[in-house]
């Protein structure tokens, strides 16, 4: 079963993730990258989309916001089997599900679980010294 995954966002944002995940994991035939602009409507992006899948493929559309426009009206894509909406999309969480080419929405949950425990905050300790080197 051939799968497509599609980025959606407000703005660039699709578009610079799609560039920044085929600059790491070289280019994906079966990605897609669409973004909202100004003056634009969401559900022409929506209507992009749609034309595009047929019953034949599983389908992975990464959204930007929960609740913002563009993932509101691809939100209908999901009335189909064959079709999951994830939201709150980042580089590791896109890049984990199209390298995995999974489409199952138990896999995409874990692997959200798994992304979120990479976000943190990080910082220098200056205090801990490694060998008795310093820093620099």
């Amino acid at each position: 079963m051939k799968k497509a995954y599609f980025l959606i966002s407000h703005n660039q944002f699709a578009e610079g993730l799609k560039n920044a995940l085929e600059m790491i994991i070289g280019k994906q035939d079966n990605l897609q990258a669409y973004g909202l602009m100004p003056g634009g409507h969401p559900d022409e992006i929506v209507t992009k989309i749609e034309e595009q899948i047929t019953d034949e493929m599983e389908v992975v559309i990464l959204g930007d916001i929960a609740g913002g426009s563009v993932c509101n009206s691809a939100l209908g894509l999901t009335m189909r089997p064959n079709v999951v909406l994830v939201t709150g999309t980042n580089l590791p969480l896109a890049m984990e599900i199209v390298v995995s080419q999974t489409t199952k929405k138990d896999d995409i949950d874990a692997i959200i679980a798994s992304v979120r425990e990479g976000m943190k905050t990080l910082a220098v300790d200056l205090n801990v010294r490694s060998g008795g080197d310093d820093f620099f």
